[in-house]
This record gives C-alpha cells, sequence and structure tokens, in this order.
C-alpha cells in the first residue's frame, strides 16, 4: 500500500478551516435572509413612497426621494433648468410614476439602473407636418425592448434611420415613436446588436434585442475583477454562448473547440468523459490543463467542467498570455473562466426558461473489418506464403478455405474446480459476424433544464436544474447526471453586498472497461486498450456467433479462433459497473465600500467531491483460457480544494484618467484520498451480492492514499487609461507552494500589457473605411507546479510481500518494502515567459472586425521523469522528477467576425478563426533525449533538441523487397538496418493550424446554424494497427486492407505479403503507423423557428421556438481510425492512437421556451 503524506511546511491550517466555516455559516445565514426578501418585494421600481412638495426646484425633488428611498440621481448641472419650480403631491405611488410626472412639458427623460437614476435631456421629437412638410402620412408606432431572457430594457435608443428623429424606451421597455409607414427604425442598446426593423406599415413593433459578445462595451470577467472589453490590452478570448451552446454539449469545454482561437479540444468520445484542452502549445511534458475558475471556484480538474449546466453559462473568457499572471503558479497553461447567470436586480417578474431535447447517437465512423470468407482466405494464403501446411481447425484444409456452418469441437466451461468443459452447438452467422453491429447501438439522448431567475432593488437570484441522460454507442454505456444550482445576492444599505455561487451535481458513467492501463510505473502496457470491447472487436474472429445455440454468449472455446474475449461479453457483464461523482462547488463573498472608491472584499470557495466506482469481473466459461475465479473491486475517493482570498480594491477617475488598484492575498489547499479493494471467489454473480463481504477469498488492498498540497500567495494589479485612448496594466504575484522545499518553494510573477487605440486620436479619419483600430502588446511570466504527484521531493514506500524479500542473514526469507516514488528535494518551478502583440480592427462601422496576435512562450525548467535515474534508485519505482530543459512555443491567433442586418429583416454573421503553434525543444540535460516507453517494439515518440515535444521516431519505410517484405531506409550509411542506428524522426503530431468557422443567419422568426473545425498537417501514430494489420494474433480479424498485400503480382501493395507471423520487426515503430489526421468536421447543423408572439402568448408563454439539429454529421479526413482527433494519456505520446472510442452523430429535435 502507498501512503504518501500530506506536507504543510506553509503551516497548519487546521484551525484556519474552523474559522472559515464560521464564516461561511454566517454568510450564508444572510444570504438565506436576503432571499427571502426577493420574495417579499417585487423591485426598485415598484417601491412606493408619499411626496408632498410645494414649489421646489428639481435638486430639491431628487433629494426628497434619495432621503425615502436608496436611489441616487445623477445629473449633468446643464441638464437641470435651475429655475423651474415643481408641485407635487402623491401618495403611495412608484418611482417612474413621481418621474414622469414632473418631467411633464420638459426635455427631460430618465434611466433607472439599480439604484441608480440617470437624468437626461430627450432625443428631440420631429417637426410637425406643417413645420416639415416632407413628414407627411406619419404613424404612430409603439412596442417594448426586451432582452433574450424576456427581460425590459429601459433607455433603449430607438431612431428613425436617416434622421435625427429618435426616442429612448422608458422603464418598462415601451417606447412610441412616428415614423413613416415605409421608414426603418433602428434599436440601440449597450451590449447588444444593434437592430434594424423596417416600418412597412405597421403599428406595433415589438424587439428582442440580442447580446453581441463582440461589443467593445461588453463587461468581461476576469476572475478578480472585472474590465470592458474595449478597455483590454491582454489577450482574452471569449466564447459566442449563444451559438456555442446549439449543440448538444455536455462539458463546458466543449463550447471552446474551433470557437477560440489558440485553444485547442479534444474530445474522449466516451460517455461522461472530460475533454483535454490545450492553450497555445505544449510547453510542458506534464498536465497541460488550464486553471479553470468557475464563479471564483479555482480548479485544474477538468471533469469540474462537466457538473456545469451549459445552458446556465453567461461567459466563458480565456486568458491565453501574460495576463494571466495574476493568477502565478497555476496559470502557465492560460486560464479558462467560467461565469453562470445570475438574475437582474428590479425585475417587473420572475422569468422562468424551460429548455428540452431529445434524439439519438451512433458511432459515426467504425472500422471495415473482415468477412468469415475473406479471413479464412487470408489465413490460407498466410500459411502458404509460409511454405506451411494449409490447413485449418474451422476452415479445413485443401485450396481454399470453406466456411463451416457451425463451430468445430466448441466447448464451454461447464463445471469449475477443476474445470470441465462440455460441447455445444453454435451456429456460424451468415457471412460471418460483425462485431461492431453487435456491440453499437443507437443510443437515447434526453436533456431538460429550467431555471427562475429574478429580482428586486434589494437582492437578485438565479434558481436551475438540469437532468441529462445520454446512452453511449456502445450497449451498456452511458452518463446520467442531475444538475442544480442557486446564484444569489443581495444589498445590505448601500455599501454593502453579499453573495453566492452554489452547484450541486450527481452523475453515473458507465463505460465498459474503456481506456489503456496502465502498469505500476505508469507507463502504458505493451497492448494498450487490449483488453477493451474496441480491441476485442477488432480481434475477435467473424466465425464466432454473439451467442451459442442454447443462447449463451459464445467465446474462442474451439481451436483456430484466437484468443480474444468477447467484446459482447464484456459489455453485458459490465452493465452493473458504475462510476459515481458527487459534487459541492461555489463561493460565498461578502464585499463592503469602505471609503469612497475603495472596496472590500472576501470570498470563500470550495470544491467537495466524492467517488465511488465499482467493477466486477465476472467468469467467462465461453473462453478458451478463462478465468478461474470472479473478482469484485471497488473504490472510494474523496478530493477537495478550498480558496480564501481577501482583496482591497481602489478605483478613481479623475479628469480623462481612469485608475484601478486590486490588491490581494489568497490561501489554497487541495486534498486527495481514497482506497480500492477487491476480493475474489463470489458464488453468485448477481449485483445483488456485489459487496465485498460477500466475497470468499482473501480482501486485498489494491492501493491506498492521502495526499494534499497547499500554496499561499500575494498578488497586485494596476490598471490605467487616459482619454479612452492609451492603457496600461501591471501585475506582480508571489506564490509559495508546499510542492517544493527551501527556498525553491516561493517565485514570483510580473506581467505588464499596453494599448493605444489609435482610432480615438485626432489625427485619426472619422470616415475612412477603418472605424476601429488598437494597437496591444503584453510581457508576463508564469509558473507551472502542476505534477502527477502532490510531494515529488520524497521518498515513498510501500509494503509487497509478493516482491519485496530479503534475506538478512543469508537464508532466512522476509518479506518488506519496496520504493514507489524516486524523490528529488532540488526540484523547483517551471517558469514560462510569455509576450505578445497584437492588432484589432473593426471596418465599415464595426460590422467586419479582425483580431490577429503574434506570441512567443519561453519554458524553462521542463519538468519530466528521467528513466535514466531508474538503475540508480529503485528499479520498481517511477523515475524522479528532474528538471531537464527548455522549450518554446511561437505562433499566431486569427480571429475575423462579419454581421450584417438588412432592411428587410435578414440578419446574418460568419465568424472564423485560424491558430498556428510551432513547438521546439531548446535545451536539454546533456542532450539528454526523452522517449516514450513501454509501447510494442520499443518507444514511438521521441523528445530532443531542436525538436517539438513527442515527436515520432522509428524506422522509415521505403518499400518491399523481393520477399514482399518492409524494407527501411538506411540511416547512417552503414548497408545495415538495426534499431541503434537506422531510426530516425518520421512525423508529429503538431498540426500546421487549426481552424474553426461559425455561419449564422436569422429572417422572419427562421433561425439556421452551421459549425465547422478542422485540424491541417498534423500526425497521428495509428497504434491500432499493429492487430488489423499485422499477425499480431494471427486467428484474430483484420482489417480489410490486408486485402491490398503484397503478392508477386502486387508489388505496390499497400501491406507486406501475408504471413503466420511477424517477420522483420514490421510491427516495432516504423513510418507505416504515421497518418496524415487533417481533418474538416461539421460539428453542428441547427436550423430553428421561433413563433410569433401572439402565438406564444397565446400558449401562455413570453417565447416558444422549436429546432432540430446534427451534431458530427460528417468528417473529411484521410487518416483511417476511428477520429482524427486523438486525446492522449501524457504529453510524451502525443498523438498515439491507442483505439479510442468512436466519435458520436446526435440528432436531436429540442423546444427552448420562457414564461
Amino acid at each position: 500500500m502507498n501512503k504518501i503524506a500530506n506536507l504543510s511546511p506553509l503551516g497548519t491550517i487546521k484551525p484556519l478551516r474552523s474559522y472559515l466555516w464560521t464564516v461561511m455559516r454566517v454568510l450564508l445565514l444572510l444570504i438565506g435572509i436576503g432571499l427571502g426578501s426577493v420574495y417579499a418585494n417585487t423591485s426598485y421600481a415598484q417601491t412606493k413612497i408619499d411626496i408632498d412638495v410645494d414649489e421646489v426646484v428639481l435638486e430639491d425633488l431628487f433629494k426628497e426621494i434619495q432621503e425615502k428611498t436608496e436611489y441616487i440621481f445623477f445629473y449633468k448641472d446643464d441638464v437641470i433648468d435651475q429655475n423651474k419650480k415643481i408641485s407635487l403631491k402623491l401618495r403611495n405611488v412608484k418611482l417612474t410614476d413621481i418621474l414622469n410626472r414632473a418631467f411633464r412639458n420638459t426635455d427631460l427623460s430618465f434611466k433607472i439602473d439599480d439604484r441608480q437614476v440617470v437624468i437626461v435631456k430627450k432625443i428631440p421629437e420631429p417637426k410637425s407636418d406643417d413645420e416639415n412638410p416632407k413628414l407627411v402620412m406619419q404613424t404612430t408606432i409603439t412596442g417594448t425592448i426586451t432582452d433574450s431572457n424576456g427581460l425590459a430594457l429601459p433607455g433603449t435608443n430607438i431612431v428613425v434611420k436617416g434622421t435625427s428623429n429618435g426616442t429612448q424606451s422608458d422603464f418598462d421597455g415601451n417606447y412610441t415613436i412616428s415614423a413613416d409607414p415605409n421608414a426603418t427604425l433602428v434599436f440601440s442598446y449597450i451590449g447588444f446588436a444593434t437592430q434594424e426593423v423596417a416600418v412597412n406599415g405597421q403599428t406595433t413593433i415589438n424587439v428582442s434585442m440580442a447580446e453581441d459578445s463582440s461589443q467593445l462595451s461588453e463587461v468581461v470577467v476576469l476572475g478578480y475583477a472585472s474590465q470592458t472589453r474595449g478597455d483590454l490590452t491582454g489577450s482574452v478570448a471569449s466564447v459566442d454562448i449563444s451559438e456555442a451552446t446549439k449543440a448538444p454539449i455536455v462539458n463546458a469545454a466543449e463550447a471552446l473547440e474551433g470557437r477560440v482561437t489558440g485553444v485547442s479540444v479534444t474530445n474522449a468520445g466516451s460517455p461522461g468523459a472530460a475533454p483535454k484542452i490545450t492553450i497555445r502549445g505544449f510547453g510542458t511534458s506534464n498536465n497541460t490543463n488550464p486553471l479553470y475558475i468557475i464563479d471564483g471556484v479555482q480548479t485544474e480538474n477538468p471533469t469540474v467542467l462537466n457538473s456545469i449546466n451549459p445552458a446556465d453559462i453567461d461567459q466563458i473568457n480565456v486568458l491565453k498570455d501574460g495576463a494571466a499572471a495574476i493568477y502565478g503558479a497555476r496559470a502557465s497553461n492560460g486560464v479558462v473562466i467560467v461565469t453562470t447567470k445570475g438574475g437582474g436586480y428590479n425585475q417587473d417578474k420572475p422569468v422562468v426558461s424551460f429548455d428540452f431535447y431529445t434524439g439519438i447517437s451512433r458511432a459515426a465512423n467504425v472500422p471495415e473489418l473482415l468477412n468469415a470468407q475473406q479471413h479464412g482466405d487470408m489465413i490460407f494464403q498466410s500459411l502458404a506464403n509460409d511454405g506451411a501446411e494449409v490447413t485449418h481447425p474451422q476452415y479445413g484444409s485443401g485450396t481454399s478455405a470453406v466456411v463451416p456452418g457451425t463451430l468445430q469441437g466448441y466447448t464451454r466451461v461447464a463445471s469449475y474446480d477443476p474445470i470441465v468443459r462440455e460441447p455445444v452447438s453454435a451456429t456460424v452467422a451468415p457471412g460471418g459476424t460483425d462485431w461492431f453491429d453487435v456491440i453499437t447501438q443507437n443510443g437515447q439522448t434526453q436533456n431538460a433544464s429550467i431555471s427562475i431567475q429574478n429580482g428586486n432593488e434589494t437582492g437578485k437570484y438565479f434558481l436551475s436544474a438540469n437532468y441529462l441522460n445520454r446512452e453511449g454507442v456502445f450497449i451498456n454505456t452511458g452518463f446520467k447526471q442531475g444538475t442544480t444550482r442557486l446564484n444569489s445576492e443581495f444589498k445590505i444599505g448601500n455599501k454593502v453586498v453579499i453573495g453566492e455561487h452554489l452547484s450541486a451535481s450527481f452523475s453515473n458513467t458507465k463505460r465498459g472497461v474503456f481506456g489503456a492501463r496502465t502498469n505500476t510505473a505508469g507507463n502504458i502496457d505493451e497492448f494498450p486498450g487490449a483488453f477493451t470491447p474496441v480491441n476485442q472487436a477488432l480481434r475477435s474472429s467473424p466465425l464466432i456467433p454473439a451467442r451459442d445455440d442454447n443462447g449463451n454468449i459464445a467465446g474462442t472455446g474451439a481451436g483456430g479462433l484466437g484468443n480474444s474475449r468477447s467484446p459482447l461479453a464484456t459489455l453485458e457483464r459490465a452493465k452493473d459497473d458504475f462510476n459515481k461523482i458527487f459534487r459541492v462547488f461555489g463561493d460565498v463573498y461578502l464585499s463592503a465600500e469602505i471609503y469612497e472608491g475603495l472596496t472590500f472584499k472576501t470570498t470563500i470557495s470550495g470544491n467537495i467531491e466524492t467517488f465511488d466506482s465499482r467493477r466486477f469481473q465476472a467468469l467467462d466459461p465461453e473462453h478458451v483460457e478463462p478465468l478461474s475465479t470472479n473478482t469484485l473491486a471497488v473504490q472510494k475517493v474523496e478530493n477537495f480544494n478550498w480558496t480564501w482570498n481577501n482583496t482591497l480594491n481602489y478605483s478613481k477617475a479623475f479628469g480623462e484618467h481612469n485608475l484601478n488598484v486590486l490588491l490581494g492575498v489568497e490561501a489554497v489547499e487541495d486534498g486527495s484520498k481514497g482506497q480500492q479493494i477487491s476480493r475474489n471467489g463470489y458464488i453468485f454473480e448477481s449485483p445483488d451480492f456485489y459487496l465485498i463481504s460477500n466475497g470468499t477469498g482473501t480482501p486485498n488492498v489494491d492501493s491506498a492514499f492521502d495526499a494534499g498540497t497547499t500554496l499561499f500567495s500575494l498578488f497586485g494589479t494596476a490598471t490605467y487609461s487616459y482619454a479612452g485612448k492609451y492603457f496600461g496594466t501591471a501585475t506582480v504575484r508571489r506564490d509559495k507552494t508546499s510542492r517544493f522545499l527551501g527556498d525553491n518553494q516561493s517565485q514570483t510573477f510580473p506581467s505588464f500589457s499596453a494599448g493605444w487605440l489609435i482610432s480615438n486620436e485626432d489625427f485619426f479619419p472619422k470616415d475612412g473605411i477603418v472605424s476601429r483600430l488598437k494597437v496591444i502588446g503584453s510581457w508576463g511570466q508564469l509558473g507551472n507546479q502542476s505534477l502527477p504527484i502532490a510531494n515529488p521531493t520524497i521518498n515513498s514506500s510501500f509494503l509487497n510481500e509478493g516482491l519485496a524479500n530479503y534475506a538478512f542473514n543469508g537464508s532466512t526469507i522476509s518479506t518488506g518494502v519496496l520504493f514507489s516514488q524516486v524523490g528529488n528535494p532540488d526540484l523547483k518551478w517551471e517558469t514560462s515567459q510569455a509576450t505578445n502583440f497584437g492588432v484589432e480592427l473593426g471596418l465599415f462601422d464595426n460590422d467586419l472586425s479582425v483580431s490577429f496576435e503574434v506570441y512567443d512562450i519561453d519554458t524553462k525548467d521542463l519538468i519530466t521523469r528521467d528513466n535514466s535515474l531508474i538503475s540508480t534508485t529503485a528499479i520498481d519505482a517511477a523515475a524522479p522528477l528532474v528538471n531537464l530543459g527548455d522549450v518554446q512555443n511561437t505562433g499566431f491567433d486569427l480571429a475575423i467576425g462579419y454581421n450584417r442586418s438588412t432592411d428587410y429583416g435578414l440578419n446574418y454573421g460568419i465568424q472564423a478563426n485560424i491558430s498556428r503553434y510551432k513547438n521546439e525543444v531548446q535545451s536539454l540535460i546533456s542532450d539528454f533525449q526523452v522517449g516514450r516507453t513501454n509501447l510494442r517494439g520499443g518507444a514511438v515518440t521521441r523528445t530532443e533538441v531542436g525538436r517539438a515535444i513527442s515527436s515520432f521516431y522509428g524506422r522509415e519505410v521505403t518499400g518491399f523487397d523481393s520477399n514482399g517484405r518492409f524494407t527501411y531506409r538506411d540511416v547512417n550509411g552503414d548497408g545495415a538496418i538495426d534499431d541503434e542506428n537506422d531510426r530516425t524522426f518520421i512525423g508529429s503530431p503538431h498540426p500546421d493550424f487549426t481552424y474553426g468557422i461559425n455561419l449564422n443567419a436569422d429572417y422572419k422568426g427562421f433561425d439556421v446554424s452551421l459549425f465547422f473545425s478542422g485540424s491541417q498537417g498534423n500526425e497521428v501514430y495509428n497504434y491500432e494497427k499493429i492487430f488489423t494489420d499485422f499477425p499480431t494474433f494471427f486467428n484474430g480479424n483484420r482489417s480489410t486492407r490486408v486485402l491490398d498485400s503484397w503478392t508477386p503480382s502486387n508489388t505496390n501493395a499497400t501491406l507486406p505479403a501475408l504471413s503466420q507471423t511477424i517477420t522483420n520487426a514490421e510491427t516495432q515503430p516504423n513510418s507505416y503507423f504515421v497518418e496524415d489526421a487533417s481533418f474538416l468536421r461539421l460539428k453542428n447543423l441547427q436550423v430553428g423557428y421561433t413563433f410569433p408572439e401572439n402565438i406564444s402568448e397565446s400558449l401562455g408563454m413570453d417565447m416558444l421556438r422549436l429546432y432540430v439539429q446534427g451534431t458530427n454529421l460528417f468528417t473529411i479526413t484521410g487518416y483511417e481510425g476511428f477520429d482524427p482527433e486523438v486525446i492522449s494519456n501524457d504529453n510524451l505520446s502525443l498523438g498515439i492512437d491507442f483505439q479510442t472510442f468512436p466519435v458520436s452523430q446526435i440528432f436531436t429535435i429540442g423546444v427552448n421556451t420562457k414564461f
């Protein structure tokens, strides 16, 4: 058992935890009181007061209202007529009624935002017909302006296109305007896409404004703080959530795929598995997961994203450059910030949303395998080529193979201890068994989400629930999950705000034993994936029926059928296995304005997760080599992390200068503990008996662990802007980690960035094609201490009675311990230095936007395992981690967007992006070469100076010799071919570039969107070909590629001559297995229709939309494996296809409603 101590050199934290729990309880109590107040009241604007004033100026009226409410009035001195006096005597009336009465016969209007009331002058109304004879036959038009959630948008500007005639919507979103019947109305509001609507004689025009993520005034959440998009100086990319969530995504990470420049997202394919995210290349040989921040909760665990209902997401922002330095030690791989919805203050009514979709999924790309006759012919030809006797237990003897009607000599186990087999009849399926047809299915998918949001003058909340049931494309696989969320915020007086984001989820995943196995050293076994249904379906003989004539699962219980276990048996017997996760995460916070412009905020966030897994390995009486006993394995793991940060934020505007300073302190703790226990000898194979206590064998603790880390940080950042033209940001962070020792524990991470909005200069032409021009630049240092183990600096050992045998007196054997980990006390931080330069362009009144950035990321002190030290440390332990060298990533990101609205109601847009990075190892200790070991035939990848991380390495195939065997390039020219001198670099998993294209349009209620993603120039090492193209298992099945094997009459073949054995090292790493994996995929196509308002209202709804969609509809690629998007086990085995889960095509129909 391997037990790793939890080292906390930063000091004990148990008293701190107790204090934090006390603080959290107080905050949650206050939040509960505030939540009740939302139900008790409706909105600020609904607050009713009494007003009794006589002959007072407007300023005195405003003061009277401020004394009786929490409203604050804002206005310029020249807006108010200081001589005009009014008298009002009103009882129990709303603020809006008071102001409307006070502003009668004036040129004043108002806008209410939260507690703030802004007084402005009205946009001049058009002249009368007598004064302006051009305005004839004017039509009075009325309507209501709302956002996509049905909430009123007060203060929306409505202008008759081409004129100065305009108005604004009132507090309830209502407006009135006069216009020509053939005119066009232009609706605009900060943060929303401008819309143009043709009047066409209509007298009522209601408009739903769509949020526009490209708007420069959008507030971007950056974790500790927020910033207006137009003021950003770092590389911050955002996702168009409305477009991304049109696809039936399960994980929030899927929303990034192909939609954000410089971000690579690779899906594992299996239900519930978290995608792998990489930002701007590979700067480490260890974990490349970015830091995820979900409503303030920090984690590097990508599975947390499974717990977020995509319908709850408001924003996803990605920090890609030195801007991430504010997160220091955890930010070297970038930062992904997810912000969920939070309701709104002063809502007129609760808004209820309900979304539902259902559909089916199927495997999109299934390999073509030999049928029974082709399989027999292949075996006969192989024997003939080898000069062996052409005979087979099932296909017979002679010049050609004969497919039998029933399996010859087939038996299955009748009893155990001792094993006794009995003959059973098993009829061969016509043409043979198509194993992928047997184990795949049209999986059902259902997803339902409901949410409610509301708010009054003192609080707001957002409450949601979601249920997802997605069956996998293989039988008895799937993913079920339920989530719930509560976000709320409340005001205590004028200075204090409290709030929380809380989420709970429960999931159950059934994967059917998918994924490569690893050994105790963490390396992949020689036959990775050999025990998965995919590998078994590839290897199983087509002669074996799915079931014998008695209805039992059939297997290899006869000669000539190989030794692969039945994929049907694996999936059927795994149907009661489970992987259950219960997770609660969120934060509570309190902010207080302690001085004008100075705000203190304290936030406590955390994530608690329990993992419960059960796997039962049943007996397999149909197999030629049956298991002697069955085994139950149960695993329980508890993970937690908490973060406490406290910040002081000072914001001040003086003249055209704007300054914001943030200072903070943060403490983080992560912990994980668990164990796996197994036991064999179960008399009954039924889930009712799957308890450790019911086995008859000796219980075994397979593994146990208890580990944790701590991090303490100080940080500060200052942002400055002048005249809306010049912008600058400086950040510094100091981190201290428990992962390292001594002086290596602490590291400082600074960053600087600046921007120049050239288009705001007086000299810049205002009427040209270019409407916006900005240049940005940044430099920053980032750290990485994310390692596969918690305490890499110490030695640890475990008791092993089977292997650790010692003779202390020369004869008596005693059991003992073995090293499980060799520590390195000199290990220190990986550090990255990131430089970024960019230009942002807006063309044609910003209808066309262009963003282009170039970057250079240099990573020093690369941490990896040094296998060369194994012989001098502990041969049974994983190699120690060392600082091995330096690596560089350079590249560019380009994003282009075009959005257009027409006078006749058609709105359309296109967004495209392309990214490229080049990865190169700059230095290694003594030019040490890092190879990925323990794959069949040796290392497939090698990392060395001047090359990219994890480049493919092996023999280069040049053709065939006269006997039909592979020939290889003589690299060193000595006339002999050997691994020592004639292996070379044969490919790279790194793409030349990746890209994404999104097309969308809507017209009179109809909408359509298409999303494509692709990659060009990357290669994949197709490891599954070892099983499908060569006689690794002679009687197993093969790919139809073997039909193009070398013969004297087919010398331009794909594969060597057929043989019953592997010869000439043809399955050792060589260029035959390297394939071009470039692809273009239609990720999503959706067509929808939003019903007219009168229809939805007649059904009791504010909005009703129906849609149909297809996901992964087609892929254009030359790759012959399941999926050209290959997820890798680690960064030293990039691009190796270990028989991945096939990509799923999903077809759904859905409905979106609001009430």
